[in-house]
């Protein structure tokens, strides 16, 4: 099977595991008048590896490198929306939003809070008030277990997590914890 038509399928996959799940039980846009949606022409959501396979002939985004670069040359995509995209062709950062698939200490994944969404959302401003619904958390882990199969996907998870531990530092740092 080539590379592009494994990605589509393990990102289908994903999405029909995951179905419509998202982080509130209320539609969280409406409660920051969808910030997340907003940005320049250089804000946008990582998008997996190979998932750009999904978007090269969308007229409601473009698709950019970034500097994330995997072990085997894999150039990380950054897809920029015009601010308004089709519901059910979102991008798979954008359906987790503000969670982010994490690597934890004993090698497993798990899904944390994005600190990089803390400047824009008031879910991971105050959870308390804003928790996360479990059905969204039970769905995330439901439908990620196909793509931990993938090298590169892992690879990125570790990067992401990479990330999070760092920010999560600094914050610590500024907050005097």
């Amino acid at each position: 099977m080539n590379s592009e038509l494994y990605y589509r399928k393990l990102y289908n996959n994903f999405r029909k595991r995951f179905g419509s799940a998202t982080p509130l039980q209320t539609d969280c846009g409406r409660l920051c008048n969808e910030k997340c949606c907003d940005g320049t022409e250089n804000d946008g959501m990582l998008l997996f590896p190979g998932e750009e396979h999904l978007y090269t002939d969308k007229d409601w985004c473009t698709l950019k490198d970034t500097g994330i670069v995997l072990s085997d040359g894999y150039v990380v995509k950054l897809l920029v929306c015009s601010g308004k995209c089709p519901r059910d062709e979102r991008p798979l950062s954008c359906r987790i939003f503000p969670v982010i698939p994490y690597i934890n200490e004993s090698g497993r994944a798990d899904f944390r809070l994005d600190p990089r969404s803390f400047r824009i959302c008031p879910i991971t401003q105050n959870p308390d008030k804003y928790p996360v619904d479990e059905d969204f958390i039970d769905r995330l882990y439901k439908a990620f277990p196909p793509l931990l199969k993938d090298e590169r996907v892992v690879e990125f998870i570790e990067i992401l997590s990479d990330q999070y531990d760092e920010l999560m530092e600094v914050f610590e740092l500024f907050s005097g914890n």
